[in-house]
């Protein structure tokens, strides 16, 4: 651009949020939840688990949900937010396998980019994409030609031909993806898919957060990994201490205070020593930018980190399930 940036051009739109199925949701007496913080409550600590998430080292699209929610709610409560989300969730290792779950009623509620919840939508009437307001970003999904490329003129049709015409290719019912070009609608093709139209009036209205990719890649292995050990790996432990404070909380065995205390306790931030210098400390951000680029290139410091991430997760959500049974 003029002022010296580097600018995109977007072929899609693309958004994070989550999709539920209203017919699982009735099943069980669940509200439908609107934000993040809903699917992180008490409401939904249940057996079995009817939120489902990705592994953050098997998905980027939940990789990206997670990101957005350090940054909408600050890292220290975003982590609260995610340790508890993973509380209430069962974990799949792909996004797609979310989304198959929601539509076949195995759960009420998945993490999902927006197409795979416009996907569900067509096959399963009973579940709707639902974009948490002020709490996500709407994303254009850039297109470019290469520097080094062989055949400049042909590529430039083809960009132009992606930002015009073949706009239609979104409108696919296998693809489902909403286009740049509004005036798309008005084809024939646009206007069979009226329910795509809607999607994308409602994705331009939404209130988004002021995302900051760098920090995102400043952080992404040390949060990827972390996330991995802590809430993946200790997921069983996890949910099984959530569940039962819980539990114990609304048979009225356990007090508000004490009910408190430990949810307080399973949501503090890991402790664990660094390899380096042997102190205890635990994954500030800084921290965790401070050891990003060496999580990808030295194996050795990931696996011990790793461990020491999954064993002291696993020690203190034991120790407020030991409590909680008193």
């Amino acid at each position: 651009g003029n002022d010296g940036k580097i600018y995109w051009i977007a072929a899609a739109l693309s958004s994070f949020g989550f999709t539920v199925n209203h017919d699982v949701l009735k099943r069980w007496n669940l509200p439908v939840p609107q934000r993040w913080e809903e699917i992180a409550s008490e409401m939904f600590a249940m057996d079995p688990p009817q939120v489902g998430i990705a592994d953050p080292t098997r998905s980027t699209s939940n990789t990206r949900i997670y990101q957005i929610i350090l940054q909408a709610f600050g890292w220290d409560e975003g982590w609260k937010i995610l340790t508890l989300i993973a509380a209430n969730s069962k974990i799949y290792d792909a996004s797609d396998a979310v989304r198959e779950a929601v539509i076949a009623g195995d759960i009420a509620v998945g993490n999902t980019i927006d197409f795979y919840g416009y996907t569900a939508m067509k096959l399963n009437p009973s579940c709707e994409y639902i974009i948490p307001k002020g709490q996500s970003i709407i994303n254009g999904d850039p297109i470019a030609l290469l520097v080094n490329s062989q055949n400049k003129e042909a590529a430039q049709a083809f960009i132009y031909w992606v930002l015009t015409e073949g706009q239609k290719i979104w409108l696919d019912e296998e693809i489902n993806r909403l286009p740049v070009n509004p005036s798309i609608f008005d084809t024939p093709e646009g206007q069979k898919r009226s329910d795509l139209k809607k999607a994308y009036e409602s994705a331009l209205k939404t209130q988004g957060i002021k995302f900051d990719d760098n920090e995102a890649l400043a952080t992404v292995n040390s949060m990827q990994l972390y996330f991995k050990a802590t809430l993946v790996d200790a997921n069983q432990e996890l949910h099984r201490a959530w569940v039962s404070l819980v539990k114990a909380y609304k048979e009225g065995k356990i007090s508000e205070d004490k009910y408190k205390e430990l949810k307080a306790k399973l949501l503090e931030p890991v402790r664990f020593k660094d390899p380096d210098t042997g102190e205890t400390v635990t994954l500030t951000k800084e921290y965790a930018k401070k050891i990003n680029d060496r999580l990808a290139k030295d194996s050795s410091f990931r696996d011990t980190l790793m461990q020491e991430w999954r064993d002291a997760a696993r020690e203190k959500y034991q120790s407020v399930l030991a409590e909680v049974q008193g």
